[in-house]
């Protein structure tokens, strides 16, 4: 069926905790900007028969020209999105210029460049099943929950998970759920807390430990790290 599954890669983020003049999303990693990488592990997927990508207006002209300039890429199945001031509002925007036909959203963080291709496949075909599934792996550390420096307790770490992106999800139920924020005006961590908001299920598929957010500059020097070791 046309345009039965689509992709929307947040990428519109000011990137504040990385101290540096290029916003992180276009920032070289191995001689390639970071969004790069990221898209083109959605693309070798073979799977998606759109993908958006959610960019400050502002830096509209400079993802143009990377992405369609420098890197050949092509306007017919990659659609630039004007982000919103929150990634929330970003992903709502791109939601509604999803086809109707659409029948799975994968929404993941420009800037998780590592996400492995079987994963991105491996959680459309469960999402399609289930409706909506994460990624993510379960805790190593022990975790406490603190306040003012005082330890409240200490969670039970068989439980917890570390939660990644990419997430997927059946489009109206993704739909109906910002569509309930953006009527509570709720403000969640995630897509998938937006289907808790309503009351649905959220499955998680245990994901590669690799898939990081790069957020600031160690997370840039283990980015580094993991290509050099060839751990991707």
């Amino acid at each position: 069926m046309k345009n039965q599954i689509v992709a929307i890669i947040t990428s519109a983020g000011e990137g504040e905790r990385m101290n540096s003049p290029v916003k992180k999303q276009f920032l070289q990693l191995a001689s390639k900007p970071i969004i790069i990488h990221t898209i083109e592990k959605f693309l070798q997927t073979n799977i998606f028969n759109k993908i958006f990508i959610t960019i400050n207006s502002k830096d509209r002209k400079t993802a143009e020209k990377i992405f369609f300039s420098e890197y050949k890429l092509t306007r017919k199945n990659l659609i630039i999105v004007d982000g919103g001031t929150t990634r929330q509002k970003s992903v709502f925007n791109a939601l509604k210029f999803c086809p109707s036909s659409v029948e799975i959203v994968v929404i993941h963080d420009g800037v998780r460049p590592f996400v492995k291709i079987d994963e991105i496949i491996k959680i459309v075909d469960f999402a399609f099943e289930k409706g909506a599934v994460t990624l993510g792996c379960p805790v190593k550390n022990t975790i406490k929950s603190v306040i003012q420096n005082k330890v409240l307790s200490t969670l039970n770490r068989e439980q917890l998970w570390k939660i990644f992106t990419p997430q997927a999800f059946w489009y109206k139920l993704i739909y109906k759920a910002h569509k309930n924020a953006e009527r509570k005006k709720l403000k969640v961590n995630d897509d998938a807390e937006l289907i808790e908001k309503i009351g649905s299920s959220v499955f998680v598929l245990k994901g590669s430990p690799e898939n990081i957010k790069i957020t600031d500059e160690f997370d840039l020097k283990l980015a580094e790290a993991i290509l050099s070791n060839n751990l991707v």
